[in-house]
């Protein structure tokens, strides 16, 4: 890894943030570090990391040029932790041929063999708030 800073926007040095846990010296122990951790997986190219936190349930089969997006922002809006599923809103924007875009989503992470996975993208915020 480097002194980069953790494209999750922590603030913090990739190596003491993200880069922890898509290393394997640690994993995130909660919904939100799973959620900003992912998206650092799909900024720096981790496939496995992205496939390791993916509910088996849900995973598709992903490639190497799947996650070939430029990543350029992350924006976490709210979460909600649960004892067994939790939710974290989030904005993130990509470059595509030299166009910016934005996703907007609602993620459902649930507890799996003891350790936060991504589930799947809800269509709006359970409580409707």
């Amino acid at each position: 890894m480097t002194d980069r800073y953790c494209p999750c926007g922590s603030g913090k040095p990739l190596d003491t943030c993200c880069g922890l846990y898509l290393s394997g010296k640690a994993y995130p122990n909660n919904a939100e570090a799973v959620m900003r951790s992912r998206y650092t997986a799909f900024a720096t190219g981790n496939f496995r990391y992205l496939k390791k936190t993916w509910h088996p349930d849900t995973c598709p089969e992903l490639q190497a040029e799947d996650i070939e997006t430029q990543w350029t922002n992350l924006e976490v809006i709210k979460s909600k932790a649960g004892l067994k599923k939790s939710i974290v809103e989030f904005k993130a924007w990509y470059t595509e041929n030299d166009q910016e875009h934005l996703i907007h989503e609602i993620s459902l992470f649930k507890l799996f063999k003891k350790r936060w996975v991504y589930l799947e993208a809800l269509p709006n915020w359970p409580d409707g708030k």
